[in-house]
């Protein structure tokens, strides 16, 4: 049964064949085959090669170029989008690692999470207070811009140690994370004028434009691939001269 498979693999590939070269040297079994026309094959195959070559490097060249654009704005890009990510880390930073949990306020490193809230804990002031009746503690959070969020912890639950106590730790931690946006500004700084410089650095892109329109230019302005497309059609004409038939 391999062998069966195999004869008809060759007798298609070989009938394939027949017809290409039917096609490629048309007029009749002769031209395509004989021996004697084997010059006047060689005439019409080495213009074609010719045509098909300087198609090739042409095409290599301006798609070498064209990727080289591409690159250089990926690269621009990629060096945008990263001092972006930068700042945008230092401009809000991660709440960090969770410290304490008191009622609905959970402290973290660089917030408090008040009942699904985030503040961040740069900039804001805390303030503790206790009722007339000594029964409630009250804490107070106050952000930078003057917004104020109350919570209150009632006595038989929450001492007023204990309230204290975790006020005091917020407060702290605020002046700690004030103390490390204070050292980031510098780092902002730097990175928005990093920022700037990158999306400036256009260069490299401009310079890649321009090898490509001039690669575009020089194989427009090339006469060498006109000149082989007319001996192409030349030998195709001389071809037909002899066959009746013009080749592809």
């Amino acid at each position: 049964m391999i062998a069966i498979w195999c004869v008809v693999a060759v007798m298609t590939l070989s009938a394939w064949w027949a017809v290409w070269r039917f096609l490629r040297y048309p007029g009749g079994w002769a031209f395509a085959f004989h021996e004697k026309h084997r010059e006047a094959r060689r005439a019409l195959d080495e213009p074609r090669r010719a045509v098909r070559e300087l198609r090739r490097t042409a095409r290599r060249e301006k798609l070498q170029a064209l990727a080289a654009v591409k690159r250089a704005e990926w690269a621009h890009r990629r060096h945008v989008r990263q001092c972006e990510a930068k700042l945008e880390r230092l401009r809000t930073p991660h709440r960090g690692a969770r410290r304490q949990k008191l009622g609905r306020i959970i402290l973290f490193e660089r917030a408090v999470l008040i009942s699904n809230d985030e503040v961040p804990l740069a900039g804001l002031q805390v303030r503790f207070e206790l009722s007339s009746s000594a029964r409630s503690s009250y804490v107070y959070l106050t952000r930078p811009d003057g917004r104020e969020r109350l919570e209150r912890y009632e006595g038989k639950q929450w001492p007023e140690d204990t309230v204290r106590r975790f006020s005091v730790r917020i407060q702290n931690a605020a002046v700690a994370a004030d103390r490390l946006q204070k050292r980031h500004a510098g780092k902002i700084r730097a990175l928005e004028a990093e920022l700037e410089e990158a999306r400036r650095a256009t260069e490299p892109i401009a310079s890649a434009q321009e090898r490509l329109a001039s690669t575009r230019a020089r194989h427009d302005a090339d006469f060498t691939l006109p000149q082989a497309r007319t001996a192409l059609d030349n030998a195709r004409s001389v071809w037909q001269g002899m066959t009746g038939r013009r080749p592809l």
